[in-house]
């Protein structure tokens, strides 16, 4: 595609962030569901699209860990983490006048005291954890790209089995039984594996058929609505199984998440490489402005659920919870359209 972009990364990345609306549009409906029916209908949906933040870390995988790409300290700092920073200053302060003008009315005092709580403290807005963790691996990328770059297929291929292994089997085991194991290793988030799981798929070393990872994301998807439902349809007093379970299904190290996410950018990863011209334009539209769309949406949403309390069970159900994640899609990309045109603001955004 032009402007550097590779095809099939683009389409990932637009589908992440159309996902990511649905995910986070179906989360905020549930407040307002009756019916057991209902709730497991929408919190089934909502675990269905956890692969969108993986797969957002897997392409960012594929494209920085490329050896191609230069990275010294000034591009790493002075780009890259200086950019993180001020979006997560200058959206701190937005979101928490947000909150101080629509639903909390707190004083100027207590508004900047929210703000250093936001912004130090990780209190703000629950889709604000992002920017923290591109921090995160902004300031460990030279060595990870070291690693990409020197390691042979066998190393890479041990390191993601490390990381699998202790950073999401492990833990799946412990909560299942309620026993913390005493074996560790000296990292404790999960993204890494992620990250170099893009970049093995992208560079040819893990190599899955198309049609097996379309089988394999089904499957996934399938098993994480039974779970969801049984969840939902099951009173958490009389099984201790059923919070163990929420646990799991509310966090990416969760392994059938982490399957499921291969199994997703795997399928895009074999897509051919031929542009289809409508959908492209649009996928490639969503791509170059998926960052803003991100940190704008929330705002859509907590001014529909949370401000105007819109019930969307009285107006229509499902039907229009979709069309909520459709108009919210369109109104954060068009003001992060808008945005991109105001220097200074579109080197965040």
């Amino acid at each position: 595609m032009g402007n550097n972009r590779i095809l099939y990364l683009s389409r990932i990345k637009a589908l992440s962030c159309v996902a990511i609306i649905v995910l986070h549009t179906f989360y905020m409906a549930y407040s307002y569901a009756v019916s057991i029916d209902t709730k497991s209908c929408l919190i089934s949906v909502r675990n269905a699209m956890m692969w969108a933040v993986p797969c957002f870390v897997m392409a960012s995988g594929a494209l920085l860990l490329d050896s191609k790409r230069i990275l010294n300290m000034k591009k790493l700092f002075g780009k890259y983490i200086l950019r993180m920073l001020l979006t997560l200053v200058v959206f701190s302060v937005i979101f928490s006048v947000f909150d101080a003008v629509t639903t909390e009315h707190y004083t100027v005092t207590e508004t900047i005291n929210d703000i250093f709580s936001d912004i130090f403290l990780g209190t703000g807005w629950i889709h604000m954890w992002y920017l923290y963790l591109m921090i995160a691996i902004y300031l460990l990328l030279p060595f990870y790209k070291l690693i990409a770059k020197n390691a042979s297929a066998s190393e890479l291929r041990y390191l993601m089995l490390i990381y699998a292994v202790f950073l999401s089997v492990i833990p799946f085991i412990e909560t299942l039984s309620g026993k913390k194991l005493p074996v560790y290793i000296c990292v404790y988030t999960i993204y890494p594996l992620f990250l170099f799981l893009g970049h093995s798929m992208h560079t040819g070393l893990i190599k899955l058929p198309k049609n097996a990872c379309g089988l394999m994301f089904l499957i996934c998807a399938g098993i994480s609505t039974m779970l969801t439902v049984y969840c939902i349809s099951t009173d958490p007093a009389s099984s201790e199984t059923v919070n163990k379970v929420k646990e799991l299904l509310n966090v990416y190290n969760f392994p059938l998440y982490i399957v499921l996410s291969i199994a997703a950018f795997g399928f895009m990863r074999k897509t051919r490489n031929q542009t289809v011209p409508v959908l492209d334009t649009i996928a490639s539209e969503i791509d170059s402005c998926s960052f803003g769309i991100y940190l704008i949406h929330m705002a859509f949403l907590k001014l529909i659920f949370e401000v105007i309390k819109f019930n969307p069970f009285e107006h229509g159900g499902v039907i229009v919870i979709v069309g909520i994640c459709l108009v919210t899609l369109i109104i954060s990309y068009g003001v992060t359209r808008i945005l991109k045109l105001i220097p200074y603001v579109n080197k965040i955004i």
